[in-house]
């Protein structure tokens, strides 16, 4: 098995993109949401497509890689989630049922239930599959990403949530193909070449962000299938990732967004229980403090108590169950060599 040496810097990033998932989720200012809808998910879509490295494995053993990372975990939490679901339903005086039950956890109906940042990782898990498949192409992986590109588009205008988040998965190739096109032709080793070069870059791509994502469309969320202007979304998310990996390339590292990146899995797939459980606390203890209207200093102070609070899950999850899945690798690659 061949190393692979993690980018300090890469981790900061993704990092920040959790945080700001999270943050997002907290009922923050209508203007701050809106720019930051306007980026987050595609941020670690465009990550994951920087990382990609060709290799020779073959299709079994990234389909047994990348479910181990990321189909496992999401019906790890799925299944903690669940009965979860079924409390806050009651909870909430709403009417579930078995079958939608079941069609949510293995997000048959376009939903993965209360519990909705999960729909990440099976379309990231998705999304890879198919990257590697089209990357087999030689020639015509561009001609397919296109292709997904105008797919997303009719996919777009019908505003329906789709099984399995097919609709995201379009969507998110694009992005994922862009990221790597970024690593591959060293666009950011370039725009370091001059400082002049990496400034106006900056200026302007956080120009287009703001102009494209905030003034000229509306909020749009990925998982619910709302875009508004489908051009205007593309434009904006990659302005906005762009100026970020700038940003990141040239900065320091820090701990903190190191340590927050590499378990940014257990962080969006729990902080929907301390969102719910402040909705509880406020129907019993605060009486409307917590979920005050798009209140900023108690978001902040939401998010900061999300991300403490996920410490102890981190270290069980590493200890446990990341551990568990290690094992699972090991004697995977004891079978089979993998890259």
């Amino acid at each position: 098995m061949m190393g692979w040496k993690r980018l300090n810097w890469i981790d900061n990033l993704r990092g920040l993109g959790m945080i700001l998932v999270v943050w997002a989720h907290m009922n923050i200012p209508f203007a701050l949401e809106t720019i930051i809808y306007s980026f987050h998910m595609p941020l670690f879509f465009f990550i994951s497509g920087y990382l990609y490295k060709k290799n020779n494995a073959t299709f079994k053993e990234v389909l047994t890689k990348k479910a181990t990372g990321l189909l496992i975990p999401y019906f790890f939490f799925a299944t903690l989630s669940l009965p979860f679901g079924i409390a806050i339903s009651i909870f909430r005086g709403e009417s579930w049922s078995i079958m939608g039950s079941f069609m949510n956890y293995f997000y048959l109906d376009g939903s993965v239930g209360w519990n909705s940042p999960i729909w990440f990782l099976i379309v990231l898990f998705l999304i890879e599959i198919s990257y590697f498949l089209i990357d087999r192409i030689k020639g015509y992986n561009s001609m397919f990403i296109v292709l997904c590109f105008v797919i997303g588009y009719v996919f777009s205008n019908t505003r329906m949530e789709f099984p399995l988040g097919l609709n995201i998965v379009f969507y998110g190739l694009v992005f994922y193909y862009i990221g790597q096109v970024l690593n591959v032709n060293n666009i950011l080793g370039w725009l370091f070449v001059n400082k002049f070069r990496v400034m106006a870059t900056l200026v302007l791509c956080i120009g287009l962000n703001v102009l494209f994502g905030f003034v000229l469309n509306s909020r749009v969320s990925i998982y619910h299938n709302e875009l508004g202007n489908y051009l205007w979304f593309y434009i904006a998310a990659i302005s906005a990732c762009l100026a970020l990996f700038i940003l990141f390339k040239g900065s320091p590292s820090y701990r903190i967004l190191t340590f927050i990146g590499t378990n940014s899995i257990v962080i969006m797939s729990t902080h929907y229980f301390f969102k719910y459980g402040f909705d509880v606390a406020d129907s019993f203890v605060t009486y409307g403090l917590l979920t005050q209207e798009r209140s900023l200093w108690i978001s902040i102070m939401e998010t900061v108590f999300i991300l403490i609070c996920s410490i102890p899950l981190i270290y069980l999850y590493n200890k446990y169950f990341f551990v568990f899945l290690s094992k699972k690798r090991k004697k995977s690659a004891i079978r089979s060599p993998t890259v």
